[in-house]
């Protein structure tokens, strides 16, 4: 290579290192109460043209693992600029994660302590927490059984256990640890969305009669600083289950291949990643991806209608339940049974603010009775199935009846087939949701001819699905879904 290229390799590398250790010295120049101790003898020069140097040869054998050749990391060219700007990229967000953990373990450490002004007492934060979990216990009724809460780390999974013998509850029925960043995503997402605002009033201001339906058209949170002609609309869908459900509930879904994407993004911020590698590994899975999200909102339920959300899969499909919202006053929020010693008994829990509660192949659950009608409050759930499908439960799979969204029969076998893999593998092959590359080719049309738009959110579910082409029920391979490349390069986010 010509000494002049050679440099200019350099010089861009300690550009990027500069950059980076200045990115870093800002950052700890903005606490300027907080000091940093480093070696008497460390001097920043030094090592900052060592880092140059490393960063150099670390980006050349990146690249080459990465597939480019000899050739690719010798010559200046466009491809190793954008590799080493996203490499620099990925490594400030890295170090802005580490140093927003040191200040939340900070922040953390001084919290412990609650004082009064006005007496000079100070109060263990333990002592507040064991108060709230008293309060809870308080609302626990003897009329039902309870069950293990283990304090879970984000991603562990713990079959569901009765809390007086320690036995399992049910062999596909789990309490499963959350990342601390999920439920805020969420309820965020949801909020911005517009989507908050409506399952908060629409319960009590214009609710659906048990078994109707309506529509909603929303646009992404995400789709920031695009342009009013570029934002993307995506169809939600709600529907009121029968009157044997014994309460106001109602499910909200996402009911188009666009809007259960953008939700995937969602999930993906909010550290998902880390419950479908809990669930998967738990379970002796070969396959976890995604397959529906929604939430359920209840003002008031008389009695929990008691059911079972999937049977016969093979132990390889879960919803699971997160709460995203309950009123303060509120009791316990879910009724699981079982067969115990010959006697069917059920067990009421909360879902709990750092865990989420999976139920599979014949967990019998419901909800809990309540009424927040006087305060005008409302719970959300959210409620995510997942699956690992295979050749034996995919028409189990796609016979599923909770959500408009995948469709059902021979074209819902063939969508969520191509889901297969998508986002975790026990081989580690899984691209995840972060990095997620999307489903693998799906061909769709409308069935006969004559469809319009107007067929396409009239509440007959078939209807809209005979004409999934001008629908836009799914996205088109060649001209929006783009196979094979990263959703957040799809979507922008």
């Amino acid at each position: 290579m010509p000494p002049r290229k050679l440099s200019i390799i350099a010089l861009a590398t300690a550009v990027a290192a500069a950059s980076l250790i200045g990115y870093c010295s800002a950052n700890v120049q903005a606490e300027e109460d907080q000091e940093i101790d480093y070696p008497d003898d460390f001097n920043v020069e030094d090592a900052t043209n060592y880092y140059s140097i490393e960063s150099t040869s670390l980006l050349k054998r990146s690249m080459l693992k990465g597939g480019f050749n000899v050739d690719d990391t010798v010559e200046i060219n466009e491809a190793y600029l954008d590799f080493a700007s996203r490499a620099l990229v990925a490594e400030m967000e890295r170090i802005e994660k580490i140093r927003d953990a040191l200040y939340e373990a900070a922040e953390s450490e001084e919290d412990q302590q609650t004082c009064s002004a006005e007496d000079g007492e100070c109060k263990d934060d333990n002592e507040a927490s064991g108060s709230e979990n008293k309060a809870k216990d308080d609302k626990l009724s003897p009329e039902f059984d309870h069950f293990l809460t283990p304090d879970l780390k984000p991603g562990q999974a713990e079959l569901l256990r009765w809390d007086d013998d320690g036995s399992i509850v049910q062999n596909y029925a789990a309490r499963v640890g959350l990342p601390p960043q999920l439920v805020p995503t969420l309820k965020e997402y949801a909020k911005e969305m517009g989507l908050l605002d409506i399952m908060t009033k629409m319960l009590y201001d214009d609710p659906l009669p048990p078994d109707g339906a309506r529509w909603f058209s929303f646009q992404s949170p995400y789709q920031k600083g695009a342009e009013a002609g570029e934002m993307r609309n995506f169809t939600w869908n709600v529907e009121r289950p029968a009157k044997k459900w014994k309460s106001d509930m109602h499910w909200f879904n996402t009911a188009d291949e666009l809007s259960h994407e953008d939700a995937l993004r969602a999930l993906a911020k909010g550290g998902f990643d880390e419950v479908l590698k809990g669930i998967g590994e738990k379970f002796g899975l070969d396959t976890l991806n995604v397959d529906s999200f929604g939430f359920v909102a209840v003002t008031n339920c008389d009695r929990g209608f008691m059911h079972t959300d999937w049977d016969e899969t093979g132990g390889r499909a879960f919803n699971f339940l997160v709460g995203v919202h309950s009123p303060d006053d509120a009791g316990p929020e879910l009724i699981v049974e079982n067969e115990r010693k010959g006697i069917d008994h059920k067990g009421e829990t909360y879902y709990g603010t750092n865990s989420g509660i999976l139920v599979g192949d014949m967990a019998l659950h419901g909800t809990r009775e309540c009424d927040h009608r006087a305060k005008r409050e409302v719970r959300i759930t959210a409620s995510i199935y997942l699956a690992d499908p295979t050749v034996d439960n995919l028409s189990t799979l796609a016979g599923d009846t909770t959500s408009v969204f995948p469709p059902m029969e021979e074209v819902g076998e063939e969508w969520i087939w191509s889901q297969r893999g998508r986002h975790w593998r026990k081989d580690g092959g899984g691209d995840g949701l972060v990095g997620d590359l999307g489903r693998q080719e799906f061909e769709f049309d409308d069935d006969g001819k004559g469809c319009t738009k107007e067929h396409c959110n009239n509440g007959l579910k078939r209807t809209r699905n005979s004409c999934m082409k001008t629908c836009k029920v799914f996205m088109d391979d060649a001209s929006e879904y783009k196979l094979g490349k990263e959703r957040r390069e799809v979507l922008g986010y």
